[in-house]
């Protein structure tokens, strides 16, 4: 590891990991009262290019390696055992799209699961929607859960927040998402960044019901976290609540995330890592 830099409050930890080819990459380490969740990067960079993130205006620049993924879990585990605490919970929701990197993923959350005694419902893979990757996780018959980056209730609109969606849409998308919560019995969640005057309208909000009604399924609400590079800002708390408040009346589970380290840009959408040359958000 290159370096740390912790939040206001000291409960989320942004950690700087440089590579052997002179690359880097983000890891974060959050404490909560009831778990300890570390959100680990699958690549450094990302080729899905959403404009809103700043791991995606950066580009790919390669997948990590199993055993670098592995890397940033134990030395989360390490820091939290010096402070008396548990790893809990390991999302792959940082930088990179893990089921674009799904066979070094996969095995770097077997080699966990043996070897740290994990069991498989502490993994959670965040997508922006890779639907052959979606169908494979189903397929391996095992509770790992499912976070689908959705930010949009439509195809037009999803086409130019997440340009990966021009691959697999929405309908194609959801049909994936049954199938896994059927194999696994897992509950899917829908990430739903909210983009002020973009895509919170009350309108956005019913057609998002609409397209989630009679599905097994949980809604995060994220405010957008700004990033350099990007004019779209975050909703304001009363757009953030009225959307919430359509969704929970249509019957959808609904809750809004809180952002976590902001202020230290390891909050969703933040990561970037720099080169071992420079300094990044006071990492060095």
């Amino acid at each position: 590891m290159a370096g740390c830099e912790a939040s206001d409050d000291g409960e989320t930890t942004k950690l700087l990991f440089r590579t052997a080819d002179g690359q880097a990459f983000e890891t974060v380490l959050m404490r909560y009262p009831e778990r300890n969740t570390v959100c680990v990067s699958s690549q450094i960079g990302c080729a899905v290019g959403c404009d809103f993130c700043a791991t995606g205006q950066a580009g790919l620049v390669r997948d990590l390696g199993a055993d670098e993924i592995v890397a940033q879990v134990l030395h989360a585990a390490r820091l939290l055992r010096d402070e008396g605490r548990t790893l809990t919970n390991v999302v792959l929701m940082g930088m990179g799209e893990p089921l674009l990197n799904y066979d070094a993923v996969w095995r770097a959350i077997g080699n966990l699961h043996e070897g740290m005694g994990l069991g498989m419902r502490r993994f959670t893979i965040s997508t922006s929607g890779i639907v052959p990757g979606i169908e494979r996780l189903a397929a391996e018959g095992t509770a790992v859960g499912l976070a689908v980056s959705l930010h949009a209730p439509d195809d037009a609109l999803r086409d130019r927040l997440v340009p990966i969606n021009r691959r697999y849409p929405i309908e194609a998308l959801l049909a994936a998402v049954a199938r896994h919560a059927e194999a696994t019995g897992r509950r899917p969640t829908f990430e739903y960044v909210l983009i002020d005057g973009v895509n919170d309208a009350p309108a956005h909000a019913e057609r998002l019901a609409e397209r989630l009604r009679g599905t097994l399924c949980h809604v995060n609400l994220i405010p957008l976290n700004a990033t350099p590079g990007c004019d779209l800002q975050p909703s304001p708390t009363r757009r953030v609540l009225a959307f919430r408040d359509v969704l929970l009346a249509r019957g959808i589970e609904t809750t809004v995330r809180l952002s976590r380290g902001s202020e230290i840009r390891a909050g969703c959408g933040q990561l970037r890592g720099a080169r071992p040359d420079q300094r990044q958000n006071g990492v060095t």
